[in-house]
């Protein structure tokens, strides 16, 4: 018997496709909010004592709660860093790596920090 492969369901593909249910962006954006303002918070005290981007990266990095620190790390992509994969930046060990690779790239802290500040609806 031959095994089935991907395009033998491409028919009635929506019928084996798993949709997760949820709510409309922006229904969450409250809740999201208030759930990543930990998140936000803690980066807004290590963006202000940080002299550099790469500082504040490696700072990040040092972080020992794992979930914090990818999140952190999400955030900094965000702001400093749209070309570096975030699946490196999770990625504690290679924090110095990272740097030397992608640090001349890094949006200087100035201008992070200055963005950081801006009120969402002054966009």
């Amino acid at each position: 018997m031959k095994s089935k492969t991907f395009a033998d369901y491409k028919e009635d593909a929506a019928t084996w496709i798993t949709l997760a249910t949820g709510e409309y962006y922006p229904d969450i954006l409250k809740d999201a909010c208030e759930f990543y303002k930990p998140v936000l918070v803690l980066f807004g005290q290590i963006l202000k004592s940080s002299e550099s981007s790469i500082r504040l990266f490696l700072q990040i990095a040092q972080l020992s709660d794992g979930w914090m620190r990818i999140q952190l790390a999400r955030v900094f992509r965000k702001y400093v860093s749209p070309e570096t994969p975030v699946e490196m930046l999770k990625i504690k060990s290679r924090a110095q790596r990272i740097c030397e690779q992608f640090g001349k790239g890094f949006r200087p802290i100035q201008e992070v920090q200055a963005a950081f500040h801006i009120p969402p609806d002054s966009r």
